[in-house]
């Protein structure tokens, strides 16, 4: 566990709650993303709706001067999607939407918080925390994303069988529903799997 890691989670902690492990985490690759109907409309920042149309424009006129180039990226593009990421990293999680794995994807996502969280596990709790900085702020600036009671995981299980990746733990629930979560290094997944 790196100190950086505890260091950030520290103020998170309720009184007299001990911090057991704290970790860079993202969600497996082979998990799906969540239906659109289940996540709450998305609004676009200020910064992404200034950006929207100058892009659109520049992606206009370079298909435009340079069209083998823009027609090989589209195809490269539509070849990645045709292939899922299960097909690469395995399967990333067990259980349909409703089960407690997807309700806890569906939550990872709800307010568009993308890659990685602070995975604060303590004795009472497993707390992940979001970089909530804004782009031209260096320090992370960590806010409480989601929380799960220590007796809503049934297991933090390490090196799941038929993955690639070598940092990764699964989340277990106790109505046999699992998602994968993977750590930058190995020895984080040790640690947080031990410390469960």
């Amino acid at each position: 566990m790196l100190d950086r890691d505890r260091q950030a989670a520290a103020p998170f902690l309720a009184p007299g709650e001990h911090l057991r492990a704290a970790a860079t985490v993202s969600l497996a690759p082979g998990i799906p993303h969540p239906p659109p109907q289940l996540l709450p409309p998305r609004r676009p920042g200020d910064l992404e709706r200034k950006l929207t149309r100058p892009v659109g424009v520049l992606r206009r006129v370079y298909a435009v001067l340079n069209p083998v180039s823009a027609a090989a990226g589209a195809v490269g593009d539509r070849m990645a999607d045709a292939v899922p990421d299960a097909a690469w990293h395995g399967r990333g999680m067990d259980g349909d939407w409703t089960s407690a794995a997807g309700r806890f994807v569906v939550r990872w996502h709800e307010d568009g918080t993308r890659g990685s969280c602070l995975l604060a596990l303590t004795d009472r709790r497993l707390l992940l925390l979001a970089d909530r900085a804004k782009p031209w702020q260096l320090d992370p600036a960590y806010a409480p994303h989601l929380e799960l009671p220590r007796h809503e995981i049934a297991a933090l299980r390490r090196n799941p069988k038929g993955v690639l990746q070598r940092g990764r733990i699964d989340l277990h629930f106790p109505d046999g529903s699992w998602a994968g979560l993977t750590t930058p290094l190995p020895a984080t997944a040790d640690e947080v799997a031990a410390a469960f």
